[in-house]
This record gives structure tokens, sequence and C-alpha cells, in this order.
């Protein structure tokens, strides 16, 4: 259709949280296509046999863009055919946003509409659900849900950013006399159960000899409901993301997420999604769009400061500029052998700081039938990835001898 609007989901999606069922599975989980996407494909410069397997050759780090790439968004948006839906869950109201705000979704050929959820958990519930297509999570839901017994998901497309604190913080209470992460040693520490904080909180308090299931008092809550639990000094301390520190008021910080994330964002699609003709077309499409405008918002930095940090999540222009600065920027990655093998060994991380209690072949969950898409786009964008190898750790000062807490400036 023309004229792209998103429509949004009734505002009980935007405090959506799993069903206990599911809940309890990924507790569970953590203690213890088809001819239309073949043309696409081909289209994007792929061929049908590899669209029918999933797979297609890993395009270079860079490069220069092509006639062919250029038009692309055409091909793609002819595939789509007419009164096709979408329905994308996203978290935060950020994708949407960032659909607007840059022009890009505006001649999406298929009705876009997009549904906030609270957290990794309860977009892949929607997405078990049947109730949405694909959607936006971090890196960990993925492997904890297949290790919970999920297996109608498979990621798509992902965003890597290496060794980025991913605006994620440990904090203690004001005046606390935890000065070091040795300290929280049977505190109590809020988190949100099967996210990305609980693998960063995990991999933290691995990294210090800890482990998060018996060496301090985890307190599960939803992850909207960290902050204010933190808030109300019901814990000692809590695992929060950079918009939640500075409404905290710039709380004492431990440690962050350096080093123990990838800063992996997949968007997962539904199995059955993608054997149907019409929204597999849409799909592809929507892949594209994603990394334009991804790439779009790497350089319309101040833009996207004021429509995401300033706007939705009520920071100063100051506090959004330090957040982005701290998170770096990224990239859309082919889901290549490298990927996966990332995608893995982030998968057997969890199961070794206890964030998820056995070993899974990720492999089967990654499906790089988009690559050459991702590819031409980025080309066209002059995008050039750098190696995909997690060396920009950057140092907290937690692991230090005379380690003590520190505040964002």
């Amino acid at each position: 259709m023309s004229g792209w609007s998103p429509s949004v989901l009734s505002s009980s999606a935007a405090n959506y949280v799993p069903t206990h069922a599911l809940a309890r599975a990924l507790a569970c989980g953590l203690a213890i296509f088809t001819m239309a996407w073949a043309q696409a494909c081909v289209a994007a410069g792929g061929t049908a046999e590899g669209a029918a397997n999933g797979t297609t050759s890993a395009p270079a780090a860079g490069g220069t863009a092509s006639a062919d790439d250029a038009g692309l968004a055409q091909r793609l948006a002819a595939a789509v055919p007419k009164g096709t839906r979408l329905v994308i869950a996203e978290q935060s109201g950020e994708a949407s946003a960032a659909w607007k705000l840059s022009g890009l979704g505006q001649d999406a050929p298929y009705q876009a509409t997009f549904a906030t959820f609270n957290g990794g958990p309860a977009v892949l519930e929607a997405l078990v659900s049947g109730a949405v297509d694909v959607g936006y999570i971090g890196e960990a839901p993925i492997p904890i849900a297949v290790g919970a017994g999920v297996k109608d998901l498979v990621a798509i497309a992902i965003t890597a950013n290496p060794g980025s604190p991913a605006n994620t913080y440990l904090v203690v209470q004001p005046n606390s006399p935890v000065q070091k992460v040795e300290d929280l040693r049977g505190k109590k520490v809020a988190y949100p159960a099967g996210t990305g904080r609980h693998m960063i909180l995990a991999g933290i308090l691995h990294g210090h000899g800890m482990d998060l299931r018996k060496d301090v008092q985890g307190v599960q809550v939803p992850g909207s409901e960290v902050a204010p639990t933190f808030s109300s000094r019901a814990v000692d301390a809590a695992i929060v993301l950079g918009h939640q520190y500075f409404r905290l008021g710039s709380p004492p910080i431990l440690a962050n997420g350096s080093g123990h994330n990838w800063g992996l964002n997949p968007i997962v699609a539904r199995r059955s999604a993608l054997a149907d003709p019409a929204k597999a077309a849409a799909i592809a499409d929507f892949v594209r769009r994603a990394v334009a405008i991804y790439n779009w918002q790497a350089t319309h930095a101040d833009a996207w400061i004021q429509a995401s940090y300033v706007k939705l999540q009520g920071l100063t222009p100051a506090q959004g500029r330090i957040l982005l600065d701290e998170e770096g920027v990224g990239a859309y990655y082919p889901i290549d052998g490298r990927l996966t093998e990332v995608f893995q060994e982030i998968s057997d991380g969890l199961v070794e700081t206890g964030a998820l209690s056995r070993k899974i072949d990720i492999a089967p969950y990654v499906d790089g039938r988009y690559n050459d898409i991702i590819a031409a786009q980025n080309r066209l964008d002059g995008v050039k990835l750098r190696p995909l190898v997690n060396d920009r750790n950057v140092d907290d000062g937690s692991q230090r001898p005379d380690s003590k807490p520190f505040v964002l400036k």
C-alpha cells in the first residue's frame, strides 16, 4: 500500500507479559518459502536454490554498490502481493519511531502494524502464539527459549556491536556499603529473567567468581519493574538500562555490560510466516528497510537522540548523547558461519554462567536467506563491516583490586 503509516495495537500490548505457561517454561530453561521469496532472492542477487535452502553466500564486508543494488528496493516491493499485512513486535516503541522519523517506511507495499511489548520473553510469546509475524529481541532470549522447548522461531537478520556495554549497568543503592561486585554475595539483586540483562548480570557475577543462582539473592521482575523495585529499596542492587539509570538519579555503578555481550539484536520470524508466500515477500522487503533504517540512525545521531532518548525515554539531549557514545554503533551482519559461531558462543556462555540449564545447537534457529539483501543495502549505504570479534571491551574498572563504584559523566 502507498502512503505507509504504522498501525499500533491496543495499549494493552505495551504492558504485555508472557503467559504463565511460557513464563514457567522460560524460568525452567533459565534455572536448571516459497516461490515469492525465491523471486525476491533472485532480484537481490541470490538464487532460487539458495532461497529454498535458507542459505546464501556470505557477502564481503563492504564493497561498492552496483546498478543492480540500486534497483533492489523496487524489485522487493514489486514482489509483495497487494493486501499483505505484517505484524511487527518491538520493544520501547523504537522500531516504529525510527521507521517514521527516517521516512524509509513510507512506501511499504503492505500494511505494517507495530505492537510494543515489555521485554524479549513477551515478544517471543507473541511470536509463538502467532499474534505477530516478526519481532525484535536481544541475543539471550532465543537460546533460552530454545532451551525451554520453543521450536517455531528463527533469526533472519542480526545486528552486532561487539564489545559494547549495551547501555546496561549493575547499580547499587546510594551510600551502600557495597563497593565492588564481590560485596554482592548474599545480597538481593533485581533482574528481568530471560533477557539480555539476565545474561549480562550472570556474566558479570561469573567473572567475579560468583553464581547468580547460588551466591546472590536473585529477584526476578519484569523488565519495566526493575527500576521501580530498585527505587523502593527492596533490593540492594539491580541490572538496569541506560534510560532507567538516569531516571534513578545516576546511582553508583559496579560494572557494565562490556565484555559480557556481543551486542547482537536479532529480528526473529515465525517459520510459518516464512512459509507463506505473501508474508515471505513482505518480510524480505521489511528486512531491507530495517537495515536501511539502522544505517540511517548511525548517520543521523542528533535526530535519533531527540526521537529516542529524549521523546521516548524522557532523557535530556546530553544524557542521550552519553548513552549513544557509550553504546557505539553496530551494523547488520550476514548470518554466515562466523555469526552462527558467535551465537553458539553466546548460547554456551549462558550455560557456563548459569542462565541456561543445558547446551543447545543454535544453528537450526538462524537463517541466512536474507544475506544478499542485507549485503546490498549495506553497500548502498556505504557501511563497512568491522571484523566480528569482541575486541572493543571498555575497562569499567570492576576487575581492578582497588575497584570502586562510578557514575556516568
